[in-house]
């Protein structure tokens, strides 16, 4: 892959030299960490902002009062996992930000709910994990009638 990439990069050059694009391309070359700069800024603003918010939720036990709703859900899913306190609430808070369709907020409970799992050594409900959230399904949609 890395020497793809390498030559990917000398053909684009020798195409942009050949079409007389130069100007472009040095545009393009100075513009690009503006562009990253701003990319890293906006995912790193939104991670701590939604992991704190996580974290509000989590402290004042709001998600205690949903989790008993999804157990057997998540009993039927996950299996005897849940058992552990920890995991059960790292797992039912992901699956009610997938619900909601707070992506970001659920990416932070999952990635809690793949380091729980890890410590107690369960791979096969990491893999389900990761196809729940992969799948992006939530009760509530971005659908948009242009009519």
């Amino acid at each position: 892959m890395n020497k793809i990439f390498h030559y990917g990069i000398i053909l684009f050059i020798i195409v942009g030299l050949i079409f007389n694009k130069q100007e472009a391309m040095l545009k393009a070359l100075l513009q690009t960490p503006f562009d990253v700069f701003e990319l890293c800024k906006t995912l790193i603003l939104s991670i701590c902002l939604w992991n704190g918010l996580l974290k509000i939720i989590q402290a004042s036990n709001m998600m205690n009062h949903l989790n008993f709703l999804f157990k057997p859900l998540l009993r039927w899913i996950y299996g005897r996992c849940i058992q552990d306190e920890q995991i059960y609430q790292a797992l039912s808070s992901n699956l009610i930000a997938n619900l909601l369709g707070l992506g970001t907020l659920a990416t932070m409970s999952g990635l809690q709910a793949i380091s729980k799992l890890k410590e107690k050594n369960y791979p096969l409900q990491i893999k389900i994990l990761v196809v729940i959230n992969t799948a992006g399904f939530s009760y509530f949609t971005n659908y948009h009638d242009d009519n």
